[in-house]
């Protein structure tokens, strides 16, 4: 694939819009670094100056400026990591952003390979984990890196020794964290992996709930949620002792090096000139050694949000670089078939083919009807034509426009499509005709209902078109008029009609067909029906893999 977008990529590309931000943030950090270095120095002289045969009369104002340091120090953590959960937040903004921009150039295909479980992961669960990273993960690591940096500085200046000693003891303390790293990014990964599942079943269930009672298949369902419950579990368990383990031995090492520190510099000939310090440089260096294992501990702490982090960021390296639908081009509609297909072969799966070589024409006008055996293919091809599904080989027109390359905009007003069930979304009966174009008027929607014959019913309605789908109380058939006008709102030339009187009542099925006819006048129809008889005087093509 082309430009393969990596978390770092991905990353800069959120960062972008807020690099002023950023820039503010780091300058922030190095100043609250120096300004928390400060209150241990200012100790140390007081305490030289406390056990010294003359003590300053200034101790007063020595120790109102070491509060005041304190208080400073305080004040801009406070400021950083407000800016940190701001900042934080305006980048995963852009991620998701991003994300959803992803989203509409997806083929349809991918949303029959990945179930919706799946997808909400990816934009809440994996992407909170990103803004976890950003709030109280990589930008406080860098901070706490910043002030291990400069203590370790301040500690060298003041003793030669005891520098190189805190010095020797961090690679060990790391090789741990990476070890801890290690293991903590495991275990996050497998509870992501989880997490997701989990997300796939919850809804699957919920949608089958009548046939998991009709078949008393409740255990199983049990069975196989536990089991991804206890995948979860034990990921979060193995994850949680990797943090317990990680902050008691970075303490007890605190407090191991404090005393050898103290020994060493309390021995007498050489190693008093290399670790000599005086009382006050003691209470300096005590200071810094608890502020130099702070931000340690603290990054033993991030380290679970960041390995949470990149597992999410995995995922959404994956997602990022999918394949995507053929950029739209610009076409001018022909005088040519409705439909044109030639050589078609899809596959849903390597050596077992739909179509192959498959071939088509429907004259602009015409009415046909597909028939065949479950399975055939027939609702397939409607995708294909409708260009929700690429086909491995061949091509497909509609009035001389490749169908890979229509431009989205344009779908609509070239065909409209009925499937089975009527598919409601979020609003009142406007929008569900409209699906919230703003290119529709409420004239075209009123012109729709009165093809189908529902505008009587809708005029009879409190609110009219602004009223709630679960207000209108439609029935089933009434609600596959709402969607043939919906269908036909756009008036486009071709329409296509997935078995829409399939489980239907003699009764609803003829104004269903009478709506249809009307819809139909003038247009080209293309319908799938096991009933060949109820569109009479158009053509019926048998769709089979003998054919």
């Amino acid at each position: 694939m082309k430009n393969k977008l990596t978390p770092l990529k991905i990353f800069n590309k959120a960062i972008a819009p807020h690099r002023a931000l950023t820039t503010a943030l780091l300058a922030l950090i190095a100043v609250n670094v120096a300004v928390s270095l400060l209150p241990p120095l200012i100790l140390g002289v007081i305490v030289d100056q406390l056990t010294g045969k003359h003590p300053s009369r200034s101790l007063l104002g020595a120790g109102l400026v070491y509060f005041a340091a304190l208080l400073a120090s305080k004040l801009l953590e406070a400021v950083r990591e407000s800016m940190i959960t701001v900042w934080g937040e305006k980048v995963t903004h852009g991620i998701r952003t991003e994300m959803a921009r992803k989203l509409s150039r997806l083929p349809a295909s991918y949303f029959s390979h990945n179930s919706s479980g799946t997808l909400v992961s990816r934009f809440v669960n994996d992407v909170d984990t990103l803004e976890d990273l950003f709030s109280s993960g990589i930008i406080s690591m860098i901070a706490n890196l910043a002030s291990i940096i400069g203590i370790l500085a301040v500690v060298f200046v003041k003793s030669l020794g005891l520098g190189l000693l805190l010095l020797l003891s961090l690679p060990i303390l790391w090789w741990f964290t990476v070890l801890i790293q290690r293991a903590s990014y495991n275990a996050q990964l497998d509870n992501r992996q989880a997490v997701a599942a989990c997300d796939q079943v919850l809804p699957e269930t919920l949608r089958s709930l009548l046939m998991i009672r009709l078949y008393q298949a409740e255990k199983f369902m049990r069975d196989h949620y536990q089991k991804i419950l206890r995948q979860s579990f034990a990921a979060l368990e193995r994850s949680n002792f990797c943090d317990a383990v990680y902050s008691p031995v970075v303490i007890f090492a605190q407090a191991l090096l404090t005393a050898v520190m103290m020994v060493c510099a309390s021995l007498g000939g050489g190693f008093r000139g290399f670790f000599g310090i005086s009382a006050g440089t003691a209470v300096t260096v005590i200071a810094y050694v608890g502020q130099v294992f702070t931000p340690l501990a603290d990054i033993g702490m991030e380290i679970q949000n960041v390995q949470a982090a990149m597992a999410g960021a995995k995922r959404i390296e994956d997602f990022m670089n999918e394949a995507e639908r053929p950029a739209s081009q610009k076409q001018v509609l022909v005088q040519t078939p409705a439909i044109a297909i030639k050589d078609l072969s899809f596959a849903y799966e390597p050596g077992r083919p739909i179509f192959d070589h498959f071939n088509l024409t429907v004259n602009a006008g015409e009415i046909v009807t597909l028939k065949g055996r479950t399975g055939a293919g027939k609702s397939t091809l409607f995708k294909l034509i409708l260009g929700l599904y690429q086909p491995q080989a061949g091509q497909i027109k509609i009035f001389g426009q490749d169908v890979a390359v229509l431009p989205e905009a344009e779908k609509r007003q070239l065909y409209g499509c009925v499937e089975q069930n009527f598919k409601p979304v979020a609003g009142c009966l406007l929008e569900q005709i409209s699906l919230g174009d703003p290119g529709i008027s409420e004239d075209q929607v009123w012109q729709a209902l009165e093809t189908v014959g529902l505008a009587e019913r809708v005029r009879k309605l409190p609110d009219g078109l602004d009223s709630r789908l679960s207000n209108a109380a439609l029935s089933n058939g009434q609600l596959q008029l709402l969607s043939i006008a919906r269908a036909i709102v756009c008036q486009p030339k071709l329409l296509l009609f997935d078995e829409i009187t399939a489980n239907m009542d003699v009764v609803t099925e003829d104004k269903l067909l009478s709506a249809l006819k009307r819809a139909a006048r003038g247009n080209t129809l293309l319908s799938i029906s096991h009933r060949t008889e109820l569109l009479r005087g158009g053509k019926i093509i048998t769709i089979g893999k003998d054919q």
